[in-house]
């Protein structure tokens, strides 16, 4: 049971292709003590080579309803450019709930064994606008050969309501967890949260939030013992000012619309008169991202190549906005007590600030709280080396073991 620390701020009641723009930004040098290389030690637990990762066959049960919840009209994510369908995700299915509801969905990744299993909560990412549970569970093995089951959670996204809803569903999700721990043979004192990006940002804050976040029905969670947050935001407030996150986090958080957008551009990109568009034309993309080439699906009538447009300017945020942002970091709940937290980020991430890792370790080493973070030199935000990539799970599997989540 999570402590009830009793948040200091109010909300007002409101129920990946995440943009490529990239803002240079110095970011500073991996601290002492984080991880710079990992290698299976010979004669160590299976789940430290990545030659077992393949080798467990789970039971899946999926496209299970946990809750059923409303979806809230969110102005803010209704007025900004459709995010898009990412690729590799479950497709949507009917709705069972009344008319202005949701259902939401997790899939059991169940391993089996003759004693209850660590159990892990996957959330996908998507920059809270988009993304849903993954197709497969291709990046499950290493938590397979450890002998942990795997949840995979489905959560509200800014179209459907804005902030807090997707941090309540994922808290929701974990309340289904223990409730059906004999049925699925989970073991409820062995929970640990998993997330990339938003699924990062969601993954702190199911193991750090406090009990007065709980939706109702949803106050009886889980032992959380440790969280793997891969580049997630633990500023939200900052992320709200970012140039990579401040589009989705204004949608996010749901409380202002987006400035009109500039005139200027689009006339100095309207052509005089109709023109055929080059073999090879290319087509302005966000700013910070390649260039687009043109194709038959890209020109406009006349020939034109039609112009990709930018992400969405937003306002300053207001102290509203900002405490309704600081309700929703997990900086906001650091205090002794919470669970081990493994961080791996890039350290030129442009999606997020890359320094919002720094800030939570030192905020978990000045509260003691267990952690170790993974600085990928070079990096940006995920899109890691295969070879970091398993460099990074080593890591947090070894993490997890001398934290006593796994033998």
């Amino acid at each position: 049971m999570r402590s009830p620390v009793v948040a200091a701020l109010t909300l007002v009641p409101l129920s990946i292709a995440l943009t490529a723009s990239c803002l240079s930004t110095q970011t500073a040098p991996p601290v002492p003590g984080s991880a710079t290389a990992a290698a299976p030690a010979a004669g160590g637990p299976a789940y430290l080579d990545p030659a077992n990762w393949r080798t467990v066959k789970p039971v899946v049960t999926d496209d299970i309803v946990y809750a059923t919840v409303p979806h809230i009209p969110n102005p803010s994510a209704e007025s900004a450019p459709n995010p898009g369908t990412p690729s590799g995700i479950r497709p949507p299915l009917p709705n069972t709930g009344p008319p202005g509801t949701m259902d939401m969905h997790l899939d059991v990744y169940q391993v089996p064994s003759d004693k209850p299993t660590p159990v892990v909560i996957q959330i996908h990412g998507g920059g809270w606008i988009r993304g849903d549970r993954p197709s497969g569970s291709g990046s499950f093995g290493p938590f397979f050969a450890a002998g942990m089951s795997v949840v995979a959670v489905q959560y509200r996204n800014a179209i459907d309501a804005p902030a807090p809803a997707a941090v309540q569903d994922v808290l929701c999700a974990m309340s289904w967890v223990k409730k059906n721990a004999a049925k699925y043979n989970f073991d409820p004192n062995k929970v640990v949260t998993w997330g990339g990006s938003a699924g990062g940002h969601l993954a702190l804050m199911a193991g750090y939030a406090p009990a007065s976040m709980d939706p109702p029905g949803c106050t009886d969670q889980p032992k959380v013992v440790a969280v793997i947050d891969m580049y997630g935001a633990s500023d939200v407030a900052e992320s709200l000012t970012f140039h990579g996150s401040m589009d989705f986090t204004h949608q996010w958080i749901g409380l202002d619309l987006p400035l009109p957008p500039d005139p200027a551009p689009a006339a100095a990109a309207a052509p005089a008169a109709p023109v055929s568009a080059p073999a090879a034309a290319s087509i302005p993309a966000t700013p910070g991202s390649a260039p687009i080439a043109a194709s038959a699906g890209t020109a406009a009538p006349g020939g034109a190549p039609r112009v990709r447009p930018s992400a969405p300017h937003w306002p300053e945020p207001t102290e509203d906005m900002l405490a309704s942002a600081r309700y929703v970091s997990p900086l906001t709940y650091i205090h002794p007590g919470l669970p081990p937290t493994f961080i791996i980020n890039g350290d030129h991430d442009g999606t997020y600030n890359p320094t919002q890792s720094y800030k939570l370790k030192a905020a978990l080493d000045a509260a003691h709280v267990p952690n170790q973070e993974d600085i990928v030199v070079g990096g940006g935000h995920g899109n890691f080396s295969p070879a970091e990539n398993q460099k990074g799970t080593i890591l947090w599997m070894q993490f997890l073991h001398d934290n006593g989540v796994i033998e």
